[in-house]
């Protein structure tokens, strides 16, 4: 029997096959370019625009009051001003008759694609739609590459509580979308019940161990030129495990450790933060744990009616964010409010950057897209929407500064065809509906 044939179809029945097979000789630096770090798509949603003088930073990176938060991070943000939502999401503008500018930049965010029409959904300006037309990148993303995780996507939320279009980010096709997991001990259930995370820890071990073994095996019946192919391979072999069990910069934590649950109260406003803390802890285990490589998470839903007691703030968060005042109580709230949100995605990001892989972090590996449904909070904008990239899909972005398109504005289209090419589908040339411009966004790499 071919020893070599042999040990192959041992090392297949191990829970980590894709990572762990003995390559084929004639061909090893392909199979160990696979033990590379994968690259994740991550979106974070947050609501109800913003305000541009406050939101962009200069040519320097100084960064504004809205984004100051951020600064931690700056070396790996990627603004984008002057993308637009193509014509058919502009729909007429201000009064369109397919569904709220809020229900357009949620159903477009990452489609493309106009709502369908429809009487189901009647939003401002006593507009009504039905849901999104087209499929949404994340699960195109799904489709195209067959991420080998546990979850080929997830789609997470914050106190959502909403069952219309302007809730609905992620789309598997037209008229299908994909509702959010609100509840983090439901998130927890999935990502960790039945298996512990010792348990997981000690079943990676045990099959790094044999291939390990196996791989040194087989370099003393080889010849020399494979012999340094199978050295290579153990070398890849070793870096997965380390970056599999490696300890995390801050906190000491295992990389693939579950997070403390707590009991939250998914009706209460004032329990919102803590809801949020922890669907992002889960959110980036279940990164960490290569449980999914694509992921959305939503801060409660388009044109918000949130309460903020918490931040000594009196009104919904809709009614302050389109406040015409340059000033006064509902000026200072909704800055509040934004600012509040910013902390949370520092938040997020720094649990992403702690997580070391290789010379990189989670972060770096990953193209985190942060969005909201319009532009200009007071004026429901859609030609200038505050999209920000955080991360770099493991150096094919490049990073640390403001691209201003000027007045060439670019559409969205092209923001979601570079997204794709950073997650490896490089050929697409196209995305969405046929109003928008095709190909990626220039200067992005």
């Amino acid at each position: 029997m071919n020893p070599l044939r042999f040990t192959r179809r041992n090392l297949l029945r191990g829970s980590l096959a894709a990572t762990a097979t003995i390559p084929f000789l004639m061909d090893a630096r392909r199979v160990v370019g696979q033990t590379a770090a994968p690259t994740r798509f991550v979106v974070v949603h947050t609501p109800n625009g913003t305000r541009n003088a406050l939101f962009w930073p200069n040519a320097s990176m100084q960064l504004p009051a809205l984004t100051a938060g951020l600064a931690d991070f700056k070396n790996k943000l990627t603004f984008l001003k002057g993308i637009r939502l193509n014509d058919s999401l502009q729909n007429g503008a201000l009064g369109g008759t397919l569904g709220s500018e809020h229900a357009r930049g949620t159903g477009g965010m990452l489609t493309a694609r106009p709502l369908n029409s429809g009487t189901q959904f009647k939003s401002f300006g006593n507009t009504t739609s039905g849901w999104g037309s087209g499929q949404s990148l994340d699960q195109y993303l799904v489709g195209r590459l067959n991420p080998p995780t546990t979850f080929k996507s997830m789609q997470l939320g914050v106190h959502v509580r909403d069952t219309e279009v302007r809730a609905r980010i992620s789309y598997t096709a037209s008229n299908q979308p994909i509702p959010p997991r609100e509840d983090p001990k439901d998130v927890f259930s999935a990502l960790f019940g039945g298996v512990s995370t010792d348990r997981l820890t000690a079943q990676r071990k045990s099959v790094f161990d044999a291939s390990i073994a196996e791989t040194q095996r087989l370099m003393q019946i080889v010849s020399a030129d494979d012999r340094a192919k199978l050295d290579a391979h153990l070398t890849a072999l070793r870096d997965v495990e380390q970056r599999l069990t490696a300890t995390a910069a801050s906190g000491g934590n295992s990389a693939c450790t579950a997070p403390t649950m707590q009991d939250v109260d998914l009706k209460v406003d004032d329990q919102y933060a803590q809801a949020g803390r922890l669907q992002m802890d889960l959110a980036a285990a279940a990164l960490a744990c290569d449980q999914t490589r694509i992921l959305t998470f939503q801060w409660s839903y388009s044109e918000s009616e949130h309460l903020f007691q918490f931040l000594n703030v009196s009104g919904n968060h809709h009614a302050i964010s389109h406040d015409f005042s340059s000033s006064g109580t509902n000026y200072d709230a909704y800055n509040k409010i934004q600012t509040w949100y910013v902390s949370q995605l520092a938040y997020f990001l720094g649990k992403l950057d702690a997580y070391k892989e290789g010379d990189r972090t989670l972060l770096d590996n990953t193209v985190l897209l942060w969005a909201t449904e319009i532009g200009e909070s007071t004026q429901h904008d859609l030609t200038l929407m505050p999209y920000v990239l955080a991360g770099s899909a493991g150096g094919k972005i490049r990073a640390g500064r403001l691209i201003d398109y000027g007045s060439t504005k670019h559409d969205n289209n092209q923001m979601l065809v570079s997204i794709a090419h950073a997650m490896g589908a490089d050929d697409l040339t196209a995305f969405g509906d046929a109003s928008g411009a095709t190909g990626p966004l220039p200067d992005l790499a």
